[in-house]
């Protein structure tokens, strides 16, 4: 995998418009079509009919100005008929300005851009969807114990772990136990047999074959596993933070053993903005958000909002 910082620029939190709106509309419509051909056998998806659609109706207007003055002129004269296609233009831009960034971007440039979504979330959906989406009232389970990882988790782990095969799980934060079961057993349909560690303060008593539970304290995030087995399981590793205590010390910690290519993820990450960025601080080309992932079905649908990152290629640290 070759990973390149992101530039960014002056002008991250302004939104695509203009001329660069239509570029990448066209640009994508180009990509979009070669994935319908090759990869859905001529079969297109809700989003991609969606799109075309859009950019279809958006191309009759007239070419010598914006998309955005069209459609805000052609509200103003009818505008109990056509609020849909200003909300659709909006979704296009947003989509469009995520995508020309590319998939590896920088925290910081994430979080210029976060200006146009949920203030805390960064994302898209309502507070309600938000609320909801690990079960309500009750969660979902996995080999009969609750399982805390929202619906939009559950389908995007699942895609992250069969491209990164990692040979090595450590999790921070076991709970019951029901998550790294999760992904001991999501590894087995890939045909992986990696080893999952992972730690609570109190050692959950589930037993797999393929994960190892222990009992270990945040404050020491030095003793939450044997140096000799950070030093010796092999990668790539996926490290998933998720005990909420001590963050910036424990993400620092497994920085030491991290691997170019290794995927260091931040669940609940919206309260744990300043801990992420007191981290990333002294290492700011070390780890890049991989918004293949984060974006998976809409920006910052996961509760590892602009925190799945992937560890780069780089000689100093």
């Amino acid at each position: 995998m070759t990973l390149a910082t992101a530039s960014v620029p002056s002008e991250a939190a302004q939104l695509i418009s203009g001329d660069a709106l239509k570029a990448a509309a066209l640009a994508f419509i180009g990509e979009m079509r070669a994935k319908i051909e090759h990869e859905q056998a001529g079969l297109p998806s809700i989003f991609d009919s969606w799109f075309r659609r859009v950019v279809t109706r958006l191309i009759d207007f007239d070419p010598a100005r914006s998309w955005e003055d069209s459609v805000r002129d052609h509200a103003a004269r009818s505008p109990a008929q056509n609020q849909n296609l200003q909300w659709d233009l909006l979704r296009l831009r947003l989509f469009l300005d995520r995508w020309r960034q590319g998939r590896f971007v920088e925290f910081r440039q994430r979080e210029q851009s976060g200006v146009h979504y949920h203030p805390r979330f960064g994302t898209e959906f309502g507070v309600d969807v938000l609320l909801t989406c690990q079960g309500a009232p009750s969660l979902m389970r996995w080999r009969g114990l609750p399982l805390m990882k929202n619906v939009f988790d559950f389908a995007m782990y699942p895609a992250l772990l069969a491209e990164l095969r990692p040979r090595t799980v450590f999790e921070i934060g076991s709970g019951r136990g029901a998550s790294a079961t999760w992904f001991a057993d999501n590894l087995a349909l890939c045909g992986s047999g990696a080893r999952i560690h992972s730690v609570d303060r109190v050692k959950a008593e589930i037993e797999h074959p393929q994960v190892r539970f222990y009992q270990g304290d945040c404050a020491e995030p030095e003793r939450l596993f044997d140096p000799d087995l950070l030093q010796t399981e092999p990668h790539p590793w996926l490290v998933v933070e998720d005990a909420h205590h001590n963050v910036a010390a424990v993400l620092q910690h497994f920085h030491r053993f991290l691997a170019p290519g290794d995927y260091l993820v931040v669940e609940d990450s919206d309260v744990k903005r300043d801990a992420i960025r007191q981290f990333l601080g002294p290492h700011p080309d070390r780890y890049l958000v991989d918004t293949h992932f984060t974006d998976y079905f809409g920006r910052n649908a996961t509760c590892a909002a602009d925190a799945i990152f992937v560890r780069t290629n780089t000689d100093n640290d």
